[in-house]
């Protein structure tokens, strides 16, 4: 899988002095969180601020998230067909909510 440097600055109005390593530290964790749940790889992120700008530096980060697959189990085959092979209101309702249909 290819890696990617990414450079992502945030514009806001002045910010307090104060508050930059804070808010620096913070959009830096929450990065590092969202990314590990998202299972995305990366090497390092450096965490810059100024007054009007808060921005990252992330090395290496994967160009695309890893395959997965997903098990979703639906009705009992006796509740998810009716006695002519008819799919019930269960089925249906399942189908729906994986956004799939009979088909």
């Amino acid at each position: 899988m290819s890696k990617h440097t990414v450079l992502f600055e945030l514009g806001c109005e002045e910010l307090p002095p104060k508050s930059l390593k804070t808010l620096r530290d913070a959009l830096r964790a929450e990065t590092v969180k969202g990314l590990k749940d998202a299972g995305l790889n990366f090497a390092s992120i450096e965490a810059y601020a100024a007054p009007r700008r808060l921005a990252l530096k992330i090395v290496d980060i994967d160009a695309a998230q890893a395959d997965t697959q997903k098990r979703f189990d639906g009705p009992a085959v006796q509740a998810a067909y009716d006695a002519e092979g008819k799919p019930t209101k269960a089925l249906e309702g399942f189908m729906r909510g994986q956004g799939i249909t009979v088909d």
